[in-house]
């Protein structure tokens, strides 16, 4: 490729392509038929925004000063191209997301404009400081004689990724209002939340009429919601940030308009991170049910990517097919050639990358999107990556380099991004330039503007009104042992110890029947719900553990050093119910909150972590089939409930006529109170028969205190509204008196395990780094063990006595996956090998770990760690350090701190997104599982994250933000000085901006 220096030109542009191997094309692109676009026919509209807004998915609000809304009369270069909100922006604003009304009549978007602005709409001030929903109205005006109208004019809130609902019925859109959730977030406490990186306010999907009232709040997640679109089936398919613990990327969600039936559509398990802007391609095209969306890494590539066409017509995931007939992978491939693939990981992307494809519906199979080609900067100039040598693409590609050696390098993968406007065809592979940006900026967002059919109404969700008069929802789940057989759960899951003795296996397989499944076993349920059958008694599931999400309250100072040494945030138990025999639950749950379920056993501890959240709408009834089971396909749970059970039983059963529902349907429905949460484990087994000579399951009641034996309650503080505070909760376990002593009066060596709470160098206590934190690694020599990730030196530790991971990482649960447990329970689970070795068993003639501990003592602490082993659960706790008033400036931060962040800190803070597999041939990104601190150069993000740093404002080096990197080494494993060394001029302007905070 050519070298250029500037900008490239329209006509440059064009004779650039070929050389690429992206050839140019004229002429008709389309085949015969009046619905047919001839290329260059269609209008179409697109947003131009400044090169120097931080895109990334994280970052679900980014604004710069310069962004409008453009009309290309034409989608060619040589069309007229029309400024439509220059006179609302005037050059202050920023505008994102526009889409085109079903008629192709309208443009709805999103503007953002200072206050200061002079523009008017309706004789009132246009610009409220905030991001808006507007409207441009063609209808009876023309392409440029069109009509503005403002839908809504929040001076609090961002209203962004409007969508036009079907039949009039107004907008879904993405807004940090909360509408609903910041009323009652948690605790019930009203705020409002911010994402799990605690940078920017959540965004959800809300509706709104046409004339703008009406709002609704319709998801609840706890990081952002984005890209809302309409399918033709009437759901609403958008692009969800799954950010619970180390599972960090986004999927594609979908729902009813009401925000009923919402379950991941695709990309949860699949190759690649972040799955953005999905829309469905051409129904009557070659790729009819198949999706459309950019896949990228969660930053540094300002949200450019590859383009992937998903076949969610057959496939839930790349590896599972809907069905025996369709191949077992297939589910993404990129739409570009083999030969002009582009990087959906960090790094190089030879070929450019891609954002905002939009699938043209004229039986082209054309897509609409934003490209930018590879540039480099060489000794400052910018380049093009065709003139990079084999050495020069395998030294920028290399990620075991230092930062230092990075930043040194002449050449630098940092060109501001200049994407422009083309027509891709993935047809014959060739691609065609529209529009080019003027230097210093990118356009972003094409839409066609043309008619397309109107989506059908979708299919109403049944509402019970009693449920929803109360504001709960109803969830059954037919059999957690229905899985989707590719090992993520079920037996794979048990060890020797979860076993009672003569069982072989815990659940019982057999022969799968179903012709279409590709599953060759499935568990027998016949088998284990019959109390007759040793099947029956060889299951350790119990109980389902529900918990709800505790948001980061936005201003959160201190919120980090609460939270400690997770990838979780804060969390609350609501309760448990019991797992019938079958494998079967049905309970009542909080509608409108975001939740996770793990299912545990006898002692409490989650056979997983349930490493994302889950919603439910009031008065929603949802049934699934199972536990991470395949999302198509009749379930496992058929056939009558064996004659075994009490007379009573049977007789209520056969009056009920409920033969053949799951065990727990069929108790719930006799017994409604069953379907409350209930605040302890609480289990009777109600179907064997033992006048008849059946063995019941054994009866399990653990609760902190009233257990049957005094001598199982808790002698210290028991949790109050199902939230764990270490130094409240746990820390007292380790001071109890018990006949072999409390635990401190062996484990108080410094050098070994030190369980005393005496408050170490974090300002948390010593018992807690010394069980979440492992020692340094060292070699033969004595000396620590470092290793280069993304650029950084890492110090590499030995495990921690409580793995704090989430699924991501680790399929089991916390608890099961950590030595502390394996050692005060006195049973082999899941820790491992490696933790084994470096924490072995007490030593002979030690006191019995395994009996140290009483039953609710064991309840707890397994609680508490299956939970992400949090140092405070409550932000709002008086001894956790967090304040939530904001003290601090934020103009003072952009003017003096943000510059030392950005150039000392941003290049390590990154965020750190996971990928289930390289299939398609792309690296995989280094995960920073321990990097909490993410800065994406975002004023308004970095500002919030920066505060969860701080929580002593009239003492500066007592806070993380400046006692760390103020050591040296920092990073730990690097050998060079600190980073932000006491007394120089970056370390000084952080401390004075906090000491600006203090007050007498």
């Amino acid at each position: 490729m050519p070298t250029h220096e500037k900008p490239m030109s329209l006509k440059v542009l064009a004779l650039w392509l070929p050389l690429l191997g992206l050839a140019a094309c004229s002429g008709s692109g389309g085949t015969d038929g009046n619905d047919v676009t001839v290329e260059g026919d269609v209008p179409i509209a697109y947003v131009m925004r400044s090169s120097s807004v931080r895109l990334d998915p994280t970052n679900g609000t980014p604004f710069a000063p310069g962004g409008d809304l453009m009309l290309r009369e034409r989608s060619s270069p040589s069309a007229r191209e029309i400024n439509l909100t220059r006179r609302f922006t005037q050059g202050q604003g920023d505008v994102s997301d526009p889409e085109v009304s079903y008629d192709g009549r309208k443009i709805v978007f999103s503007m953002r404009c200072p206050r200061s602005n002079t523009s008017t709409i309706d004789g009132q001030p246009a610009c409220t400081g905030r991001w808006n929903l507007w409207e441009y109205d063609m209808t009876t005006g023309g392409l440029t004689g069109g009509r503005f109208r403002r839908i809504t004019a929040s001076t609090d809130h961002d209203d962004v990724d409007p969508y036009y609902l079907p039949a009039g019925r107004g907008f879904v859109f993405a807004s940090n209002r909360q509408a609903k959730s910041s009323q009652d977030q948690a605790l019930d406490r009203r705020y409002f939340a911010l994402d799990e990186y605690e940078r920017e306010r959540v965004l959800n999907l809300h509706t709104i009429d046409a004339d703008g009232g009406n709002l609704q709040q319709i998801t609840f997640n706890q990081s952002h919601d984005r890209n809302p679109v309409v399918r033709p089936n009437g759901d609403i398919m958008y692009a969800r940030w799954e950010h619970m613990a180390d599972r960090n990327r986004f999927a594609i969600f979908r729902s009813k308009p009401d925000g009923t039936d919402t379950f991941v559509l695709y990309g949860a398990h699949s190759p690649g991170n972040s799955f953005l802007h999905p829309r469905d391609m051409d129904p009557r095209g070659r790729y009819a049910g198949f999706l459309a969306s950019s896949l990228m890494p969660l930053q540094r590539t300002d949200e450019g990517g590859a383009l992937m066409f998903i076949d969610a017509a057959n496939y839930s995931e790349q590896n599972t097919p809907a069905n025996t007939t369709v191949p077992t992978q297939g589910g993404q491939v990129q739409g570009t050639a083999p030969a002009q693939a582009l990087n959906m990981d960090r790094g190089l992307s030879l070929h450019g990358r891609i954002t905002t494809p939009y699938p043209l519906w004229d039986g082209t199979d054309r897509v609409l999107l934003a490209y930018r080609p590879c540039e480099v900067t060489r000794a400052g100039r910018t380049v093009s990556c065709s003139t990079l040598t084999n050495e020069e693409i395998a030294r920028l590609s290399d990620r075991s380099r230092t930062m230092e050696a990075v930043q040194s390098d002449e050449l630098q993968d940092n060109v501001p991004p200049n994407y422009a406007i083309y027509m891709f065809n993935p047809a014959n592979q060739t691609w065609r330039i529209v529009a080019a940006p003027p230097p210093g900026f990118m356009y972003t967002d094409p839409i066609a503007l043309q008619a397309r059919p109107e989506p059908q109404a979708a299919d109403p969700t049944t509402i019970d009104p009693a449920l929803a008069e109360r504001g709960m929802a109803l969830i059954e789940v037919r059999s957690i042992y229905n899985t989707d057989g590719l090992g993520r759960m079920a037996e794979m899951m048990l060890v020797s110890d979860d076993l009672p003795p003569g069982c072989a296996r815990g659940i019982a397989m057999t022969a799968n029947t179903d012709p279409t499944s590709p599953a060759t076993q499935v568990a027998d349920l016949r088998r284990l719900k019959d109390p007759a059958d040793p099947a029956y008694h060889c299951t350790p599931v119990r109980f389902v553990r529900a918990t709800r999400a505790i948001a980061p309250p936005s201003a959160s100072m201190g919120l980090r050093q609460a939270i400690g040494e997770t990838e979780f945030e804060q969390q609350q138990i609501l309760g448990y119910a019991p797992i019938e025999p079958d494998g079967s639950f049905k309970l009542e749950i909080p509608a409108d909150v975001p939740l996770a379920l793990a299912v545990v056993d006898a002692q409490g501890r989650a056979f997983q972590t349930h490493a994302n959240w889950i919603q439910v709408r009031p008065g929603e009834r949802r049934t699934c089939n199972g536990c991470h089971s395949p999302r198509r396909g009749a379930s496992l749970n058929s056939g009558a409930i064996v004659d075994h059970q009490p007379q009573a039983l049977r007789q209520a059963m056969v009056a009920a006529h409920q033969s053949g529902q799951t065990m727990a349907s069929t108790r719930t429905l006799l017994d409604p109170d069953a379907l409350r949460l209930v605040a302890d484990m609480l289990y009777t087994d109600v179907w064997a028969d033992t006048s008849r000579g059946y063995t019941a399951r054994p009866s399990i009641l653990v609760r902190y205190t009233g257990n049957t034996d005094p001598a199982d309650d808790l002698a210290t503080p028991a949790p109050v509204n199902g939230v764990i505070n270490y130094p409240e909760h746990i820390q007292p376990l380790w001071e109890r008196a018990r006949p072999a002593g409390a635990c401190v009066s062996c484990h108080n060596d410094p050098t070994r395990l030190d369980l005393r709470g005496t408050l170490g160098g974090t300002g948390r206590m010593t018992s807690y780094e010394e069980l979440l934190v492992g020692d340094p690694l060292l070699d033969g020599n004595g000396r620590p063990v470092t290793r280069i990730r993304d650029g950084v030196p890492m110090l590499e530790r030995q495990p921690p006595r409580v793995q704090a991971s989430s699924s991501a990482a680790n399929t089991a649960g916390i608890a099961r996956k950590s030595r502390l447990t394996e050692i005060l329970w006195g049973h082999t689970l899941l820790a491992g090998t490696g933790p084994r070795t470096v924490y072995p068993d007490p030593p002979a003639g030690a006191p019995n770990h395994a009996t140290m501990l009483n039953a609710a003592e064991k309840r707890l602490l397994a609680e508490w760690m299956d939970l992400g082993a949090q140092y405070y659960n409550d932000p709002f706790n008086g001894a956790s350090g967090v304040r939530t008033v904001r003290i601090l400036s934020q103009s003072a931060f952009d003017a003096s701190v943000h510059p030392v962040l950005r150039a000392q800190c941003a290049s390590c803070h990154q965020a750190g997104g996971n990928n289930t597999g390289a299939t398609l041939g792309e690296a995989l990104a280094v995960s920073f599982a321990g990097n909490r601190y993410v800065l994406t150069g975002d004023p308004e993000g970095d500002f919030n994250v920066t505060l969860t740093l701080i929580n002593d404002t009239c003492n500066p080096a007592n806070n993380l933000l400046l006692s760390r990197p103020s050591t040296a080494p920092h990073p730990a494993g690097g050998s060079g000085p600190a980073v932000l060394p006491v007394g120089g001029a970056g370390y000084t302007a952080i401390a004075d901006w906090i000491r600006s905070g203090c007050t007498p």
